[in-house]
């Protein structure tokens, strides 16, 4: 009967003991943010609705591009992109302010005169019932690269929210620092950087950039996609909280092995598309969604073909870029080592090699060894007692 009283007092203790450390106090205050969202299923005959404005504002825009690229006017005083303007007419010294600073940040990532000319169409925001028709995609960046129709010309669209509308209209905030207009105008060049800056890419190289939607010529600035410290790997969140991991675990296996320091996956994340004979379309229209990031197969991404071009310098880039040998042994080539080993050391820059696999909190294995030790001193003494004297 005494060691059916110690097990009841052992299992009782033990359950005392994690109730202690997993149970919050009375009227505590509830550890770190709360996130309590409820969101409706549409209806199928909204989702059908939503697909076809989907559609229609895909093809709207893909329209007014091939359009303003037909249109599009050049001025030889300037060195800088073309600047065509949709939405709210803007005052000319406005006007002049934007060319200008267009014209600064073209200097700055080292172009002149080039091969391929850019223009960027700058949509402002138009309040609601301020045009007949449906509303125009004011969220969506997008890109017209040049085909077998216009060779030379390639056209980056890029939508203004309330923000950069006010902004561009000549009523900044307070707070508002000179050169984030044109670091706004870095990001929203996208693939015509390169094509300005190197002219247009071999077959190998564009088809392996059009299979995984350019996600690694995205950005050929030094900084972030929106400055210095503002990178995709960065909207992943803090590490402490679930829904960093949840965004870790959404990416591909490859991508999370890369974030994880592996060579095999970081070759295979940089190379993802490399040996698919994408058909690239006419007119190819790159696009890019909210939520862009989630999408990539290598973080941050949008940089990648950037930093090779400054670590290998234009020579070397260049080569790589209209080479017609497979994309892994001409990026090797310029690269002068593996891929992968490149690639990690590359990674390091950004974030710390994340741990994967099974990792118990160090609270839980202390109270799980604390009972162990509990459920071990227990049999120890019901033995002991049981023993013949």
């Amino acid at each position: 009967m005494a060691p059916l009283r110690v097990w009841i007092a052992v299992a009782v203790g033990g359950c005392a003991l994690i109730a202690l450390a997993y149970l919050p106090p009375r009227g505590a205050a509830p550890r770190g943010p709360r996130f309590a969202t409820y969101s409706p299923e549409p209806t199928a005959a909204r989702r059908r609705a939503q697909a076809v404005a989907k559609e229609w504002r895909e093809t709207d825009a893909s329209l007014r591009l091939l359009e303003d690229r037909q249109h599009v006017k050049w001025d030889s005083s300037r060195v800088g992109p073309a600047i065509i303007f949709r939405g709210p007419t803007l005052p000319p010294t406005a006007v002049r302010t934007v060319e200008a600073v267009a014209d600064s940040m073209w200097r700055a990532l080292g172009l002149g005169e080039t091969k391929v000319r850019a223009a960027l169409v700058i949509a402002l925001e138009r309040a609601p019932g301020s045009a007949p028709g449906p509303i125009p995609d004011q969220n969506g960046v997008a890109f017209l690269t040049p085909d077998s129709t216009d060779r030379t010309t390639c056209m980056a669209f890029l939508p203004a929210n309330h923000f950069w509308t006010a902004v561009l209209l000549g009523h900044p905030p307070r707070h508002f620092e000179p050169d984030w207009l044109a670091r706004w105008f870095q990001s929203g060049l996208g693939p015509c950087a390169y094509y300005a800056a190197y002219g247009t890419p071999s077959r190998s190289v564009r088809s392996w950039l059009a299979a995984r939607n350019w996600d690694v010529a995205l950005y050929l600035g030094t900084h972030g996609i929106a400055g210095e410290r503002f990178l995709s790997v960065n909207l992943l969140g803090d590490p402490r909280y679930s829904w960093y991991w949840d965004g870790i675990y959404s990416l591909s296996p490859s991508t999370v092995a890369c974030l994880a320091g592996r060579l095999d996956g970081c070759r295979s994340a940089v190379l993802y598309g490399a040996d698919d004979d994408a058909r690239i379309a006419v007119p190819e229209i790159v696009r890019l969604e909210q939520g862009w990031w989630r999408k990539q197969h290598l973080l941050p991404g949008e940089r990648f073909l950037g930093d090779v071009a400054r670590d290998v310098g234009r020579d070397r880039f260049q080569s790589f870029w209209t080479s017609s040998l497979p994309v892994d042994t001409a990026l090797a080539a310029a690269l002068r080592q593996p891929v992968g080993e490149w690639t990690k050391q590359w990674e390091r820059r950004f974030i710390q090699p994340i741990r994967l696999g099974a990792a118990a909190p160090l609270g839980a294995t202390l109270l799980a060894l604390l009972l162990a030790a509990v459920a071990v001193s227990a049999v120890a003494l019901a033995a002991s007692r049981r023993q013949v004297r």
